[in-house]
């Protein structure tokens, strides 16, 4: 990560440590996948963040707009379960969520 990469990902972190003080988040410099555990949205610097947390402890994190927030937050908050990917740099690349779908009676 560079310098400006890590100061984002500190920032991340510390705000999660504030909401989470038992997290364990450390840097996956090689990137990383797996399901969600914990997810948080994060207003900063005239920035949304939605942040994650994964069952194995890494965090992940995507800039996202507020058209995003209106269109995905609601997904997000409700889906039973999530899976993320992310690069180096902790930046979510990828994700899936998962949506319960029950038989019609």
């Amino acid at each position: 990560m560079d310098e400006q990469e890590l100061e984002l990902f500190q920032d991340i972190h510390d705000s999660i440590r504030k909401c989470r003080p038992n997290c364990n988040c450390v840097p996956c410099p090689q990137g990383g996948l797996g399901f969600v555990e914990d997810s948080l949205f994060i207003v900063r610097n005239h920035k949304i963040i939605w942040a994650v947390i994964l069952f194995n402890g890494a965090i992940a994190f995507k800039e996202v707009s507020p058209e995003w927030m209106q269109l995905f937050s609601v997904i997000i908050v409700n889906s039973p379960s999530i899976f993320v990917e992310f690069d180096r740099c902790h930046k979510i690349v990828e994700y899936t969520s998962h949506q319960d779908k029950v038989l019609p009676k």
